[in-house]
């Protein structure tokens, strides 16, 4: 199962819900929905919070589930939650992508996937030595999002990390980067 998590304020972009600024084209929510879709997965979880209606018609689609967080101003601990609430008994595995990462390689969720060994319980991609996204997550590593508080992700600790490229570890904070051109792969 894949998950778009899509519930922040936006606080550091300024007035206006930044998913919805044109990044390349589209949306940056529609950019994001596409790179979750392109997952091997079964179903598409978003968790919406700020603007939920508007982010339920940009997410429509076929096996895509909106879900509803509750206090999103709690951080990402609380959309978090709200996934972990809608998972399904037999979803074991979950790859995490963040709404404003837009220029995530529509690939990576299968790299990642292909690569996870048995024992592994959170791989990640990195990039020159910082963690990145998709995050994927499966077995008991999914029972910490139940729990999770704050903006502190579960992928922070003991994840095992794969080699990435800058597009993993790009997200657009600031409007002075939507111009930006998608990050050099070198």
């Amino acid at each position: 199962m894949a998950v778009l998590l899509a519930a922040g304020h936006s606080r550091r972009w300024g007035p206006g819900n930044k998913l919805f600024t044109h990044v390349a084209g589209r949306t940056m929510v529609a950019r994001t929905l596409a790179i979750a879709r392109a997952a091997p997965v079964q179903r598409l979880i978003v968790a919406t919070g700020w603007q939920r209606e508007r982010l339920a018609d940009a997410a429509r689609g076929p096996r895509t589930t909106v879900v509803r967080v509750a206090r999103p101003e709690e951080g990402l601990g609380a959309s978090l939650r709200a996934v972990h609430a809608a998972l399904r008994p037999r979803e074991r595995e979950v790859l995490l992508f963040l709404a404003d990462m837009p220029w995530i390689d529509p690939a990576a969720a299968a790299r990642l996937v292909r690569v996870a060994r048995g024992r592994d319980r959170i791989v990640r991609p990195a990039w020159r030595g910082r963690p990145g996204h998709p995050v994927l997550l499966r077995g008991a590593a999914l029972d910490v999002l139940a729990h999770t508080r704050g903006d502190a992700g579960p992928g922070r600790k003991g994840a095992r990390l794969t080699p990435g490229d800058a597009r993993c570890v790009f997200d657009l904070d600031r409007p002075g980067r939507a111009g930006r051109r998608p990050p050099a792969l070198r």
